[in-house]
């Protein structure tokens, strides 16, 4: 099976425009500039997939092989006032919102008419991270791992505690123990690539020639802050950050560049 980051969503068919839920004639260049996240999942034995988008902070699509329409997930109650970020696992769509919820909708019984409740340990937990006055959120992503934990990931960058106005650019990952979202340094075997919603087992084969180990973290350029000090004398637009050391190294481009807003596919990074 594969787990694929969906960076581009191209116009619909007839059939498949959601029409009716947005009541346009098309999906339209507008809508996909407007796109939050997005999510591709590929069964590479049977063909089976499915795609779930995040549509201006408020409405997630998704569809799957053989529906001929795109359906309209809606999260109801506490923290469902805007979406942030989409993960998909196990037959099980997670829902980032910008209050700090996770909702989860359960497609292994079919579309869900409406989102888990008794089965979502993290309903009741938002969660919660007070910012230092020297740390600067860029960017928030879930992701999970292969136990089906949730992970929460925050990229940031650390300002005016070093001297020179020195920053550092970091990712930090927690995980909830207890009704508590903690801040975690290692996730064992696995490694990410951020933005793509899933953790993968380490170590993997890349085409620069080194491999990506466990406890790593690849990222594209922006998903960093834009103005960081390495921006012009970087190696390449591809990132890895070692959660042990809080460093990263950009790799050396050795190979044809793709797309700066994608890493890989398990088993293949470019």
């Amino acid at each position: 099976m594969a787990h694929v980051r969906v960076t581009s969503v191209e116009k619909s068919s007839k059939n498949s425009r959601p029409k009716d839920i947005l009541g346009w004639k098309n999906v339209s260049n507008d809508i996909v500039e407007w796109k939050n996240s997005a999510v591709l999942w590929i069964d590479d034995t049977t063909g089976d997939y499915f795609v779930a988008w995040i549509f201006r902070q408020q409405h997630l699509l998704s569809h799957k092989k053989g529906e001929v329409s795109w359906l309209n997930l809606i999260p109801q109650g506490t923290g469902s006032g805007g979406l942030l970020d989409v993960a998909y696992k196990n037959m099980k769509l997670y829902v980032f919102t910008i209050d700090y919820h996770i909702k989860i909708f359960d497609f292994s019984r079919g579309n869900p008419n409406k989102e888990e409740h008794v089965n979502n340990p993290y309903r009741n937990y938002p969660f919660q991270f007070v910012e230092d006055p020297w740390e600067y959120i860029w960017k928030r992503k879930i992701a999970i791992r292969n136990s089906g934990e949730v992970l929460i990931i925050l990229s940031l960058k650390e300002k005016e505690r070093y001297e020179h106005d020195e920053e550092r650019h970091l990712f930090y990952v927690f995980r909830m123990n207890r009704g508590t979202w903690e801040r975690v340094y290692s996730i064992g075997d696995e490694m990410l690539v951020f933005g793509h919603g899933v953790t993968v087992t380490a170590p993997v084969g890349d085409c620069f020639g080194d491999g990506i180990k466990s406890g790593s973290i690849c990222f594209v350029d922006d998903d960093v802050w834009p103005d960081h000090q390495d921006h012009d004398r970087r190696a390449s637009d591809c990132g890895v950050f070692d959660l042990a050391t809080s460093r990263i190294e950009w790799r050396k481009r050795l190979c044809v560049y793709i797309n700066k807003t994608q890493w890989l596919a398990p088993g293949v990074a470019y």
